[in-house]
């Protein structure tokens, strides 16, 4: 292999050149496929995922960067020249999944669609391909980007080598320059494969030294200078660090050098022969027929970014509007805006906007809230995230008109995001002369979103949702954000005490069953008890090492008692953790949690909380109670829970008209007892304890679509029993087999499935290419329809409950909502009348 020769600083007219742009194409491929959802899919079900992270990085990067001249390297077919020196590397790594597999004839015709140059080297990777021709461009004084997701490749950085490193996300990328490298790894690029070859590269199967992480080695080469000086210098070190160097010098030494790039492989490729990037019409025409080809919309209205500069080079459907920009105070609002029915309000880096119909849009410095409020009364508003707008101006507004977030959810629940500006190019629309002013802006933009929005939520069926439930709740919603809810910090700081000192005591135990202290938090260390010292049996091994997941513990719950106590622990410090440690932080100055209800994220239409997320508090255990119960009322006050009885089973027996649920709903009897005696032909007086949990299982698992594999795994019963009690349960409940059938036909011929409120949820899974995909299409459809209806009424009871409480003069509060259950905090004096109130508002939401 060539070795690495120091590039010269650039010069002034080098560091004015637009980069040669080097792409890994493996390595970008890959991880777009895994960072997104393999529910990315064209209509006819072709997946799309690893294509869409593809071609959303390459507009990205390209609108960025401005390359001059794009290779994209890929790996050659077959076994490479690090194989002879190691034959077991890359050993263990997973296979192609099937849909990444489907996708890869498509990766370099879509890089070609770009005007890019795809090549590659039999014998060697992508990353050498890569080293020879950045070597060769660098050599002829020509700047070099490297994009890639595989951190070797920060030995080719130099002053004129630069390499943008993908992140988490598809899009996310650091850049790294010698001086970059030095700051994040503390040595130069040059030593970054002395530096593999103590860390080593489990994606690579290259082992390294064990027990030397990156800090260890960035010291160990800063200190001796590199991994020879190391290994020379190994009797210095402790004991056990000492023992790992002797006994792994030659893995230390092959891990580098096959760490190292090769910078003059024989790729047949000549850089002068790779044409100029013209993002020319043509061009970007070819890139618009490629995006549409793969339903890749979103795609098709970022071409302009590629054009650079002035319009885009392809048309796209976005018209102009041109407004006028009036600075007003809020005093003269309301003489403006006379004989105004409606208006669209935004707030941005602190001014407002107001937008009534017309071209003209008010504006001004937002200083008083109270005073803005005033202005606008008696003026139907609509906005875009209304429960966002600063200091509660929401709950001083009145009836919301429209909410162009909420309205976007209910039309597109898949979507990935719901930003202003992506709905108002999706509609075609754009607002000119108001660029220096982004409340303005947005104003306008909502006022001329609202009408389009409401043109399809009539066609859709959606309106009656929007203006009977969703948008009343986004006030109920804010109210309860700024009410919050009292914390106990005294509570939780003695039940963290003694969840903290049990976990120690278990740490303890499980320390002791092992026969040695280790990281139990660390999957590797904690693989490496179970699997090496204590000699269980394996079931899972990726490219990390061992699996240890709770899928797995659940295998070796019986071959060693180290695995209850290792599942106990997990509890504990998850608890710990999640809530007990997290929740004081969160604790306001009033001291009461303000948690962010989520109306637009669940596509059955459910709510979710963030900071924190109260949805997932454990209830069936203790310590998941008691830390429910330094949830308290404020002095003088109760909390009173309102929670529906078993509402999805009962939508079930509504939809599905299945008189013997429908009958034992009616008569109050349990209704798991009735399903245990009817799928298992047991008098109800027969029935123990646990087998009315199984038929409680069956009940929920048919609402979830749950398999007879999962019903076996919940149960731990075989499958074959499993199957059977699905197809008894089904042949006692024929109706309910029904509505199943009928609902998963419905929905592939549709394309989506309905809520008994009007809620719609597309399942394109229904058509997908692979059975998997089809199947969770049918749990789906019909879980979306039961659940997606509980969400709506429960939603439904807590606008009514809202609006109860104000006309009864009540100052009871709702405070929380959690899943099916509504968390008020009432002052003493009025608990009946609140107790009535809610149990009214819930009962006549929806009834059934």
């Amino acid at each position: 292999m060539a070795e690495p020769e120091s590039t010269p600083a650039p010069t002034a007219e080098q560091a004015t050149l637009a980069p040669l742009l080097l792409i890994d194409g493996n390595s970008l491929a890959y991880r777009a496929f895994f960072a997104l959802p393999e529910s990315i899919a064209r209509a006819d079900g072709f997946p799309t995922n690893a294509l869409y992270g593809l071609a959303a990085m390459m507009v990205k990067i390209v609108a960025e960067e401005r390359p001059g001249r794009v290779v994209v390297a890929w790996d050659a077919p077959g076994k490479v020249f690090r194989h002879e020196q190691y034959p077991e590397y890359k050993a263990g790594r997973r296979t192609t999944p099937d849909l990444l597999r489907e996708q890869q004839p498509k990766f370099r015709p879509l890089m070609e669609a770009f005007g890019f140059v795809n090549t590659e080297c039999p014998g060697f990777e992508a990353d050498d391909v890569i080293g020879t021709l950045a070597t060769r461009a660098a050599a002829d004084g020509e700047p070099v980007v490297i994009l890639t997701g595989d951190r070797d490749a920060l030995q080719l950085v130099d002053e004129l080598v630069s390499v943008l490193a993908t992140g988490r996300g598809v899009t996310d990328t650091t850049r790294y320059t010698p001086d970059k490298v030095v700051e994040r790894y503390g040595l130069p690029p040059e030593l970054m494969p002395d530096f593999r070859g103590l860390v080593g590269d489990s994606s690579d199967n290259l082992p390294g030294v064990p027990g030397i992480g990156e800090k260890g080695a960035a010291q160990l080469i800063t200190k001796y200078g590199s991994l020879e000086a190391v290994l020379a210098h190994a009797s210095e070190q402790t004991p056990k660090r000492r023992e790992n160097l002797e006994n792994h010098v030659d893995d230390a030494r092959l891990t580098r050098d096959l760490a190292v790039i090769d910078r003059d492989c024989p790729v047949d490729l000549d850089l002068a022969d790779v044409p100029v990037l013209e993002l020319d019409e043509t061009r970007l025409g070819v890139l618009r027929d490629t995006f549409l080809e793969f339903e890749f919309d979103s795609l098709v209205r970022r071409l302009g970014d590629l054009a650079g500069g002035g319009a885009p080079a392809v048309p796209t459907p976005t018209t102009d509007r041109t407004v006028t920009v009036t600075e007003l105070s809020v005093e003269e609002l309301p003489l403006r805006l006379a004989g105004r029915e409606f208006a669209a309000l935004a707030v941005e880096d602190g001014a407002w906007a107001v937008a009534p119909p017309g071209d003209e849009v008010f504006s001004g410095g937002l200083d008083d809230v109270d005073a803005l409020a005033r202005g606008l009364e008696g003026i139907a508003i609509s906005a875009h995230d209304a429960k966002a707008l600063p200091d509660g101006l929401v709950l001083k507004l009145g009836d919301l008109h429209h909410d162009t977030l909420v309205a976007g959810y209910l039309l597109e629940p898949r979507r990935r995001g719901y930003l202003l500006e992506e709905l108002a190019a999706d509609a075609g629309i754009g607002i000119a002369g108001a660029d220096d002013a982004p409340a303005a802006r947005a104003a306008a933009t909502v006022l001329d979103l609202v009408e389009r929005q409401r043109i399809r939520l009539a066609d859709e069926g959606l309106d009656d949702l929007l203006t009977r439930i969703e948008l009343p709740l986004v006030t109920v919603l804010a109210d309860m954000e700024r009410a919050g809810v009292q914390i106990d910090l005294h509570c939780l700081a003695e039940l963290a005490a003694r969840v903290r000192d049990a976990a120690d005591e278990l740490r303890d135990e499980i320390w002791a069953q092992a026969g040695e202290e280790f990281v139990i938090e660390s999957p590797k260390q904690l693989g490496h008890i179970l699997f090496e010292v204590l000699g269980l049996p394996t079931y899972r091994k990726g490219k990390t090492g061992y699996s240890t997941d709770r899928q797995v513990l659940k295998l070796l719950e019986s071959k060693h008692p180290i695995i209850g106590l290792i599942g106990r622990y997990r509890e504990l410090t998850k608890l710990d953790n999640t809530y007990l440690s997290a929740l004081p932080e969160l604790v306001a100055e009033d001291g009461r949690l303000h948690t962010t209800f989520n109306q637009t994220v669940a596509e059955t239409g459910r709510l979710s909380s963030t900071n924190p997320n109260l949805q997932n508090i454990p209830v069936r255990t203790a310590i998941g109670r008691e830390i429910r119960g330094a949830f308290v009322a404020a002095d003088g006050h109760v909390l009173v829970s309102c929670d529906y009885s078993q509402v999805e089973l009962r939508i079930m027996a509504h939809c599905s008209g299945e008189p013997t649920l429908q009958d034992a709903f009616r008569r109050g009897e349990d209704v798991h007892l009735a399903t245990a005696s009817e799928v298992f032909g047991m008098a109800p007086e027969d029935i123990d304890r646990t087998t009315r949990d199984r038929a409680k299982a069956v009940n929920f698992g048919i609402i979830y679509g749950i398999s007879d594999f999962g019903l076996s795994e919940q149960l731990g019963i075989p499958r074959k029993d499993a199957k059977a009690y699905i197809e008894t349960y089904l042949d006692r409940y024929p109706r309910v087999r029904n509505f199943i059938d009928t609902t998963i036909a419905a929905a592939a011929q549709d394309g989506y499935v309905t809520t008994l409120l009007g809620r719609r949820r597309p399942i394109p899974e229904l058509s997908g290419r692979t059975v998997q995909q089809r199947q969770l299409g049918e749990r789906l459809a019909v879980n979306t329809v039961i659940q997606g209806t509980a969400a709506d009424i429960i939603k439904l009871a807590m606008v009514r409950a809202h609006r109860a409480l104000a006309d009864a003069g009540l100052r009871t509060r709702m405070l929380l909502q959690i899943h099916d259950e509504l968390v008020c905090e009432a002052p003493e004096d009025e608990l009946e009348a609140a107790v009535g109130v809610l149990r009214e508002a819930m009962v006549g939401a929806y009834p059934l």
